[in-house]
């Protein structure tokens, strides 16, 4: 049997590279699939190549995605907090011309020859992937949410597409351990509903999406581990090096942060909210210096577009520094792998976290660490799992007094911190096994 996992991989962001990666390995071990394809993404050969080169250097199948993001690979590199009007009109443009004929396509997708017809050699070959294979897996992750802003109906249209399209070609559908919600905005809750009911299987990866998509479905939604705590680093040699290439010794105790541009959807002061993130984590990382700590920023994700791209709020925070202070702080500007940051992670003392799986990298290699949460139930929920509550706030909660009490709670604790996560990692690969189980159950 076949199987493609969608809806594409994105190199760029270590956390979904890792996902993709994982979704793959889980499928090729449930031993039901001889070939498992990946979709790409990229809507020009530049972001291609940014997207998936490293994906296709470790010798994953790809195949090409068939729905362009609006922005059709375009990045304005000023636009890291909000858009400009004119760039927004671009993408209003595209959304609404893709609306009629990917909805089109899906009216059509059963009849090769229409196909064949109406579409370009590109898109009529994936369509012909997708006909031919037995069944599509949505990877983990947790990109079903919406929080009430004008573009929510055609967003969550735009995640569900390619479910949509195994649904009218009768496939297999395994949503991987993803969160869900919130679900506010225009249609959100309906489109969710008619397409996640029409499933094979559904897995969340916290207890807070469970029940929230388990009231939504009107069905129990079973638990399991988000697939991003299963990746193997690379060797911790690795790891080593690279920080010894930025000047750390063996006897340093590095602290690792990660932050991100965020725009704050739903909320009406986005600019001062962002400010405030930043502010308060430049407090944090002062303070750490201050108690004989060492840090070191890292780029958990590089774009493609401004607002994914985590150098633009680290520039941002060193830019807030005097020279004396920024000289305390180590940038370790480079794009590696998921595989080998985290391996640089397992090395680290502890570890402050917005991207949530630089967390999850960080906690499997039992590394102490507080997140940053944004964007729905993952962080807040990952962390209650893992009992560990006190170490979590939101971002748009942040403040610098918040976030060194619980740094400096997490330093107190730290080895009953480690001994927790020791605990809970013990417990991940028979819930692993437990997945597997469920796949295969629900494909046979």
């Amino acid at each position: 049997m076949k199987a493609i996992v969608v809806p594409g991989v994105t190199d760029l962001n270590k956390g979904d590279q890792a996902l993709v990666w994982e979704s793959h390995r889980i499928a090729m071990d449930t031993q039901l699939f001889e070939e498992v394809s990946i979709l790409s993404l990229g809507d020009t050969e530049e972001e291609y190549q940014l997207l998936c080169a490293q994906s296709e250097a470790k010798g994953y199948r790809i195949i090409q995605n068939i729905l362009k993001h609006p922005r059709r690979g375009k990045h304005p590199k000023g636009d890291v907090i909000g858009e400009g009007v004119f760039y927004l009109l671009f993408q209003v443009f595209n959304a609404v011309s893709d609306l009629f004929t990917r909805g089109f396509l899906l009216q059509i997708c059963k009849n090769k020859f229409l196909t064949d017809l109406f579409f370009s050699k590109t898109t009529a070959k994936t369509i012909d992937e997708f006909r031919t294979t037995d069944a599509i897996f949505v990877k983990g992750g947790g990109f079903i949410h919406a929080h009430g802003e004008k573009t929510a109906p055609y967003v969550m249209w735009f995640f569900l597409f390619y479910i949509k399209l195994g649904i009218k070609l009768n496939k297999k559908l395994i949503f991987l351990p993803n969160s869900f919600g919130p679900f506010e905005g225009l249609t959100v809750s309906t489109q969710i509903k008619k397409t996640l009911n029409k499933m094979d299987l559904v897995l969340a990866r916290e207890n807070i999406s469970a029940q929230k998509i388990s009231d939504l479905l009107g069905q129990t939604i079973s638990v399991s581990p988000d697939l991003g705590f299963y990746l193997k680093a690379s060797d911790a040699s690795v790891g080593r090096a690279v920080l010894n290439r930025y000047g750390f010794t063996e006897s340093d105790k590095v602290v690792g942060v990660t932050i991100r541009p965020w725009r704050f959807p739903g909320k009406e002061n986005p600019e001062s909210l962002y400010e405030k993130y930043i502010h308060s984590v430049k407090e944090l990382i002062l303070h750490i210096d201050q108690q004989g700590f060492k840090v070191a920023f890292f780029n958990q994700s590089l774009g493609p577009n401004a607002h994914e791209d985590d150098r633009n709020a680290i520039e941002y925070l060193l830019s807030k520094l005097d020279s004396n202070d920024r000289a305390k702080f180590v940038w370790v500007n480079e794009n590696f792998n998921c595989a080998d940051l985290k391996s640089v992670y397992s090395n680290l003392h502890f570890f402050i976290g917005t991207r949530f799986h630089s967390v999850i990298f960080s906690m499997t290699s039992i590394v102490p660490s507080i997140a940053i949460g944004y964007g729905g139930n993952k962080a807040k929920g990952i962390m209650s799992d893992f009992h560990l509550d006190d170490y979590v706030i939101q971002i748009e909660d942040v403040t610098p007094n918040d976030l060194i009490t619980r740094f400096d709670k997490g330093i107190a604790a730290y080895a009953s911190i480690k001994s927790r996560l020791t605990e809970n990692i013990i417990l991940l690969e028979q819930k692993r096994v437990a997945a597997i189980a469920l796949i295969k159950k629900a494909i046979a």
